[in-house]
């Protein structure tokens, strides 16, 4: 067994000299203000461009569109705020709220997903719409039970309807 630990102190010792020893080595392990790091053979010549090509048009919201993406801003802020009560209530053992975290859970992730479409003016914003007001109504149901006695649901339960609220103006 000592001899494993000798080895292994040894490889070590030596490699970490021959790493010190060799100014690239040094350059590499130690770049900061040193030198500018040398550019791989691929990617040679291509100094002239950036790849990006030319930038995409900007994507502006109409008053609508803006207030649905506010609304699930909200929906968000509401929601998490409201899941992370209902894990700590079931971690106590609650297991009342297992529905209702897993409405939360549900609409947080359909909801984030319609506002990256609806930012980048996708296509599919409008069928994305209608799954997350379809989550929207689910999670408000499931929070329903718990408002009068759990303040982070009632706040979830309202962001969700005024979120359905918002999606209903913009679709009609």
């Amino acid at each position: 067994m000592a001899l494993g630990i000798e080895r292994r102190a040894l490889l070590t010792a030596g490699a970490g000299a021959l790493a010190l020893a060799a100014p690239e080595a040094t350059a590499q392990i130690w770049p900061f203000g040193r030198r500018e790091a040398p550019i791989p053979v691929q990617h040679q010549g291509h100094s002239g461009h950036t790849g990006a090509g030319a930038a995409a048009p900007e994507t502006t919201l109409t008053g609508e569109e803006d207030a649905v993406v506010n609304a699930l801003m909200n929906c968000d802020a509401a929601g998490q705020t409201c899941l992370s009560h209902c894990l700590a209530l079931l971690a106590q053992g609650d297991s009342s709220m297992a529905a209702c975290a897993r409405a939360v859970r549900e609409m947080l992730g359909v909801c984030a997903a319609a506002r990256t479409l609806m930012y980048s003016g996708s296509a599919l914003a409008a069928a994305q719409l209608a799954v997350c007001r379809d989550a929207c109504g689910a999670c408000r149901v499931a929070c329903e039970p718990h408002i009068s006695h759990h303040a982070q649901c009632a706040a979830c339960a309202g962001a969700c309807a005024q979120a359905v609220a918002a999606i209903d103006a913009l679709m009609s």
